[in-house]
Formats: C-alpha cells, structure tokens, sequence
C-alpha cells in the first residue's frame, strides 16, 4: 500500500560520534529480522515513542515486534537537547482559542503526566541518566518579562499551576553569565537528561521482557491483507492485528501524504571539552538547562562530565550538514564570548518533525489498525513517552486520552514534497530577520 524512496537516517551512517554515543558503553549487539513473525502489534520505530509503546503494550500482555532502521536511538530520540518540560510547544492561551478552554486543559494535564511518566520509568527501571531539575526559559527581548509575567497569571489562574518563577534582568544576570537577556522563566517541575542513556535504559526493560527487538531492520511497506498487516523488511515481513508508526522527522514516505503534515527540520548541537564545576557554574549558577525566546532558539545545558552542549542553527533542505560546529559554534559564542577558548570535542545532528500548528499529530489509517504518533515540534522528551502510553491504551480498547491529541485539526502544508520545503524556509527566513531586529 505504501512505498517508502526516500531514507532520511541514512543521514547519519557517516557522522562522526555525539557526546550521547561517546556517554554511553558501547554494544555492537544486535538482532536482524530475518524470517516472517506473527504477533499482535507491530511498532515501528525505535525512538521515545515506539520503545515506550512496545513497553506498556508488552507489560499489558500483547505480543510485540519493534522494528528499528538502525540502532535503538539512531534518530532524534537520541540526539536531543535533553530538556524535559511539561506543557506543548504552543502557549495554553492560544491553545485554548484554537481548540476551546476544556480541551486545551485536558492536554495541559496530559502534558504534566508525560513528565511524571519519565520520572516514574526512571525511578521504576532503575536508569541513571544524570536528570537535573530545573529548566529556564531565557527572555531575549525586552517585552518577554511582560509575557512571562502574563504566562505566570494566566497559569494560576487558569490551571492552578504555581510553578513558575519569575527573574529580572539582575536576576537573569546572576544566574546566567550573559548580557543577552532581559528575564527568565524557571519550569520547577522540568528536567534535563542524557536522552540516550534514558531511551536504552527503557529498552533495557522491553529487551528484558521481549526477544522480538529488531535493528537494522528497516519497515519498507505496510500492506493490508484480510484483516492484518504485513509490515515488510528486505529479508522478513511481520504480520499484526496492529501496526505503531513513531518515526517522527524519519517518517518519510512510508505512510504516504501523511508526512505533509509537518515539515522534517535538521537541528544540530555541539560538545566542549569539559570545563569542570566550578566553570560551568560561573556560567549558568544552579546548572539549569537553558532555552531562550527567538523564533529559531538557542538551547543549551551542562552534561553530566560538565561539557557545555548548546544547540541552535536549523537547515530546512533534506541536504544534512555532517560538520556543524562553525554554525552552531557562532550562536554559542554570541552568548558566551569566552568559551572560545574551549576545543569542541563532538559535533552531532538530527531530524525533528514540526507541525504547521505546532501541536503533536497524532492519528490512525487502515480502519484504526495503524496508529500514527509525530510532530512533538522540539517537545518531544515527555510526549513521545506519553505517546506511547495512550497507544497502548487504544489498543487494548480505551482510546479517550489518545483522541485528545487525534482530534487536534491539522493543516497540510502546501505543495507536497516539491513545495513544502521552499514555503516553509521562506516563512523561517522571515522569522530569522524578526529574531535580529
């Protein structure tokens, strides 16, 4: 039925290694589909939102397959920023004008239980990913305090949510080491994390309950036969009442027009050599992660060795830059002159989804046995996670809580694989200028 061309984790076959992979021990260990399966769901897909779904659906009695391209955590899931935040990408405010004040606090709330929910696997799995509370969002311009100031009011009120801080400009100062900000934001209940250690310690968990975990084992095609689907692989196929999809920005064409629905968006980050403690925290004082206001964000934190690893920079072309540091390197430097005289030691990318709206789009084809979750729009540590929660819970026949997020109305965006990319780089560019102004 559908016809998968292109490749976007090919992407990263060449690249050089991540401060993420370099974290971690390494294991070469792997399990290729090679024959045909029967199971109950097929997940395809190897990030947060795939392993997540294959856990709580493996732990709620189905039989699973998980299908993965390349390694478990190839793709964003294991190259992010780290931040861990509740809420969506878009403010309540304007959520509650898109969707009405009832549905927009149904997600709010689902957006608080996806935190807990890697608090909860962390704590249950036993997973040391080096977590960190604290996130700050930091005011690039001079109007932010006043917004932030309107965000803090209208989550009180609105939301019964107390757990913002509000820093002025003397404030922002001391607790970050930059002239750049006018305020800042503080999330009491976010997080930062090493995103790989805590996505191979869930698969740890689902490895340890189900043998059926392939890698380098790409999904070419799902097709419907009677009343099951056939997932096929070059060398097997897997046949399932269910198929999962959470492919995310790798999506590409395997559920056809369906990626039009976002926009896939190459960010990158780099690594310094560690700078010790007591630098860092010259930096940043309580070891916040760190994410400012401008259209295209600067993001950054701590790693668990005290390397500075900042993100920033986006390339809208399928084209991938394998060496990113001078462009994200000139963003860190605009912020903190003095890190010049660190080496940068890693250099890493990967591919995000980004809905028109920016809110989660989530979905099923096939008469509901293919269920599709993407476009978390950089947000995607704690929904993907959830993702995989309300999947399970649609299986197994109580689809409420996933169809708060199915019944979000999404916009195509215009012009398919041959326009899409243009308009929505121009739309960026514009917001590009609007961030220097």
């Amino acid at each position: 039925m559908f016809n998968n061309k292109k490749n976007t984790f090919e992407q990263h076959d060449n690249e050089k290694k991540s401060y993420y992979k370099y974290s971690i021990e390494a294991n070469d260990e792997s399990i290729e589909l090679q024959s045909n399966l029967q199971v109950d769901v097929c997940v395809i897909g190897g990030g947060f939102t795939g392993v997540s779904a294959a856990l709580h659906l493996e732990k709620k009695g189905y039989k699973v397959a998980l299908l993965e391209a390349r390694k478990i955590g190839w793709g964003a899931s294991g190259r992010n920023g780290g931040q861990l935040t509740c809420g969506l990408r878009k403010d309540q405010s304007i959520i509650e004008n898109i969707l009405g004040f009832d549905h927009a606090k149904e997600l709010w709330n689902l957006s608080l239980e996806s935190v807990q929910e890697v608090l909860k696997n962390i704590k249950d799995y036993n997973i040391d990913c080096s977590i960190v509370n604290g996130v700050m969002s930091a005011g690039y311009f001079k109007e932010d305090y006043r917004y932030f100031s309107n965000l803090i009011e209208h989550s009180s009120k609105k939301y019964n949510f107390n757990e913002y801080k509000l820093f002025n400009l003397t404030e922002i100062k001391e607790e970050i080491n930059t002239n750049k900000y006018y305020s800042g934001l503080l999330n009491n209940i976010s997080y930062h994390l090493n995103p790989l250690k805590y996505l191979l310690g869930l698969s740890k968990k689902l490895k340890s309950l189900n043998k059926n975990i392939f890698e380098n084992s790409h999904a070419l095609d799902i097709e419907e036969f009677a009343d099951k689907l056939v997932v096929k692989t070059d060398k097997g196929k897997v046949t399932a009442n269910y198929v999962v999809c959470g492919c995310n920005g790798y999506l590409d064409a395997l559920l056809g027009k369906i990626r039009n629905k976002f926009m896939p968006i190459n960010n990158y980050i780099i690594a310094t050599e560690p700078l010790g403690q007591k630098k860092a925290e010259e930096i940043i004082r309580n070891n916040y992660a760190v994410c400012d206001t401008r259209f295209i964000i600067d993001y950054y934190r701590f790693s668990e060795d005290w390397r500075m690893l900042f993100g920033g920079g986006e390339t809208f072309t399928s084209n991938f830059l394998h060496d990113p540091i001078k462009i994200v390197s000139n963003r860190m430097y605009k912020i903190f002159p003095n890190l010049k005289e660190y080496n940068i030691d890693f250099a890493w990318g990967g591919t995000l989804a980004i809905t028109v709206n920016r809110l989660p789009h989530f979905g099923t084809l096939l008469n509901d046995k293919l269920i599709f979750c993407h476009g978390y729009s950089g947000h995607g540590i704690g929904l993907s996670n959830l993702a995989g929660k309300l999947i399970s819970e649609k299986i197994s026949g109580n689809p409420e809580r996933f169809n708060f997020f199915r019944d979000i109305n999404h916009l195509t965006i215009f012009g398919g694989d041959f326009l899409r990319r243009p308009i929505y780089a121009a739309a960026i560019g514009y917001y590009k200028i609007r961030d220097i102004i």
